[in-house]
């Protein structure tokens, strides 16, 4: 065989003949009616891209090694060609895909908690896209902007840690009524200063705070004996 083009006039090639083809040039399997698993697999070899010109389709052995694939040769691949993605299925892989660009996400059908908070980290403008925003992706979006817990009707102990740790004054913001005393231990235990928002906070929360940093004792309202005890 001359050249990888003379595959196309081959009646029923063998998987020799189609191996030859795929030799000279991987392209060759865009020519080859149905290349065997083989054929298919010596393509995708030389180059990932031939994935997307089976025509009758990759074998699961292929969208298997496509899968399998490192992070950083996938990445390489990826921004070679970005409809590689279609046949991603390996959740570490699809998360270096809306890495890349957050707007992939949108792409995805059933995109995980996981890959629309990687897509908030990426770009805040992913939280209009965001239906039914569970915790990862809450705790993405107040690490960009602590502000952004003043959109959370309910936040979990979670995600007012996580803006707590950007900056203390977040607490405050967090709805009275959603300050349960599991919220306010992770608030105080993350930045013990959140005890100034509390007018009626518990002995034990009081203790954290001051277990922290006695100097909490002056911002607490109303402590306990055993708190004034225990900063004596």
């Amino acid at each position: 065989m001359q050249s990888w083009t003379e595959i196309k006039n081959i009646e029923n090639p063998t998987e020799e003949q189609q191996l030859e083809a795929i030799k000279l040039n991987w392209y060759a399997i865009s020519l080859i009616q149905n290349p065997t698993e083989t054929v298919q697999k010596a393509a995708f070899e030389k180059n990932e891209q031939a994935i997307l010109y089976v025509k009758c389709g990759p074998c699961e052995a292929l969208k298997q090694a496509l899968n399998a694939m490192d992070e950083t040769k996938f990445l390489a691949a990826f921004k070679a060609e970005p409809n590689l993605l279609k046949f991603i299925t390996n959740p570490a892989l699809l998360k270096v895909a809306v890495s890349q660009d957050w707007r992939i996400v949108r792409k995805i059908e059933g995109a995980s908690d996981e890959l629309w908070a990687e897509a908030v980290r990426q770009s805040p403008d992913a939280l209009n896209f965001v239906h039914n925003a569970g915790e990862k992706v809450l705790v993405a979006a107040v690490e960009r902007d602590w502000k952004y817990i003043q959109e959370i009707e309910i936040p979990t102990a979670a995600v007012v840690v996580a803006a707590v740790k950007q900056d203390y004054h977040a607490f405050e913001y967090v709805s009275i009524r959603r300050r349960t005393e599991p919220v306010q231990l992770a608030a105080v235990r993350t930045d013990w200063r959140c005890i100034q928002y509390l007018q009626r906070a518990s002995e034990k929360v009081q203790m954290e705070a001051v277990k922290a940093s006695k100097d909490a004792l002056k911002l607490i309202k109303n402590p306990t004996p055993a708190v004034k005890e225990f900063c004596a």
